[in-house]
């Protein structure tokens, strides 16, 4: 009986000890595979963008990993009003290859408004890190990777982000910072004390279409969350062949863009998109002929077109269509889904025969 007692503690013992061992193993490896993720580097960029009509200052901003700084968004003194979602300045520092950040820190004054904002917020690592690890298909039908990570600061202490490469941008996230307060002193220690002249400096610098746009439109607060509003929606090209469509530019009015060739299946396929901004389109007829349009949507229109559309449509499935005419000078634009069409009559369209 003491003989079976004793078999029966061993082998206790060494299921224990299995079990411990096993447990063991698989904490070191997942913590191999969080190590390993986080020491991934790429070739990336900070840059820096803001509406044209609200230009700001940055006085500092920084992405980080776990606590530790990886790069500065360029500041020092530079009023920033390039567009939104648009590439900024670059500041080649540090190491080529860097880690991808989870955090951002950023303050920055706000012109438009005669405000300082301040926010410290998470990054979605792992979609950030997946976008970095992805290729996608520019204009010359190649194969591209992001480079650039672009902090975007507007009215209300908006800020979005973005990744950009060569022939698209996309949004990140989007945060709202808090209002906070800084002397001239620390804002501009060695230069112009005086705020208001400071501010007013900055806004004489805007064009004249920033300037009326701001002095019709007034603080468009909340507008920039607005233009995040996704529709699952495809461009189609209607009468043209579709292997001599060359290039398609989309400017969605969230910031982000795609510059791809026709030929791109990611442009065959419903996405969750923005609305269209701007677009310009390159085709070629049946004589090797090359037409250039540039279109330019009313955003009243098609914000109204898309909403109505979507709240109708069975399938909520919605397709922009292009339709060239046969002479290459004319191009109607409507909105259409399972059910119902609606013609976009306010787009100003330009057309041109050029050469590629």
């Amino acid at each position: 009986m003491k003989l079976l007692n004793k078999m029966f503690l061993k082998i206790q013992i060494i299921i224990v000890c299995l079990a411990f061992l096993s447990c063991k193993n698989k904490t070191t490896d997942t913590t191999s595979v969080i190590l390993n993720k986080k020491e991934q580097k790429f070739d990336w960029l900070p840059t820096e963008c803001a509406p044209k009509a609200y230009p700001i200052e940055i006085v500092n901003g920084t992405f980080s990993l776990d606590n530790k700084f990886i790069a500065s968004i360029p500041s020092g003194g530079r009023t920033v009003k390039n567009g939104w979602g648009k590439l900024g300045s670059t500041y080649i520092v540090g190491e080529d290859f860097k880690a991808v950040p989870d955090h951002l820190d950023i303050t920055w004054m706000s012109y438009a408004e005669n405000k300082f904002y301040k926010g410290s917020f998470k990054l979605p690592y792992d979609k950030m890190l997946a976008l970095f690890n992805e290729t996608f298909i520019d204009n010359n039908n190649e194969p591209e990777k992001y480079s650039r990570i672009v902090c975007g600061m507007a009215p209300g202490g908006i800020v979005s982000i973005w990744l950009l490469g060569g022939g698209k941008i996309t949004e990140i996230d989007h945060f709202k910072a808090t209002e906070t307060d800084l002397t001239m002193k620390e804002f501009n220690p060695s230069g112009i004390q005086d705020r208001e002249k400071y501010v007013k400096d900055a806004l004489n610098s805007l064009t004249d279409e920033a300037k009326i746009h701001l002095q019709k439109e007034g603080i468009t607060y909340g507008l920039w969350t607005e233009y995040r509003k996704r529709y699952n929606w495809k461009p189609i090209f209607k009468q043209v062949i579709e292997q001599n469509f060359l290039e398609v530019f989309i400017d969605y009015v969230n910031g982000e863009h795609i510059f791809t060739t026709g030929v791109n299946p990611e442009l065959k396929e419903y996405n969750p998109l923005a609305l269209p901004k701007y677009a310009k389109l390159y085709w070629e007829d049946a004589n090797k002929n090359v037409y250039r349009s540039k279109l330019y949507f009313n955003e009243d229109e098609v914000k109204k077109a898309f909403k109505t559309i979507n709240n109708t449509s069975e399938n909520k499935k919605l397709d922009l269509v292009f339709e060239v005419d046969k002479y290459n000078g004319k191009m109607e634009i409507s909105l259409k889904s399972d059910t119902e069409i609606i013609k976009l009559e306010k787009t100003t369209i330009k057309i041109f025969e050029t050469t590629k």
